[in-house]
């Protein structure tokens, strides 16, 4: 029973993070994070990871890709950053246009 327990308690030091299943739109993934570091300064690291549609056409193709995950905010900021730079050119070609005229 002892050994068990000392058993246990390895695996809990040797954890190192944890995926969950998701569903997506169109297809099931894992997603989760790593811990990297050390005590001082741990860091982690938030993933996920998707079944390689390549497979198939490669037996020895990874059965799984594993890509970093940004938080939902930074993807915000992505996304109305693109969309700024997309209004500051349809400024900038009417200015041009007005320009040229």
């Amino acid at each position: 029973m002892e050994n068990d327990n000392n058993q246990g308690n390895d695996w809990k030091e040797r954890e190192i993070g944890a995926l969950w299943r998701r569903s997506g739109k169109n297809q099931k993934y894992l997603s989760g994070y790593i811990r990297t570091g050390d005590e001082i300064d741990p860091q982690e690291v938030r993933l996920v990871v998707f079944t390689n549609k390549y497979k198939s056409e490669n037996e020895k193709a990874p059965d799984f890709v594993v890509y970093k995950s940004e938080p939902a905010q930074k993807q915000t900021e992505k996304t109305v950053s693109s969309q700024s730079k997309i209004e500051e050119e349809d400024d900038l070609e009417q200015e041009l246009e007005e320009l040229l005229k």
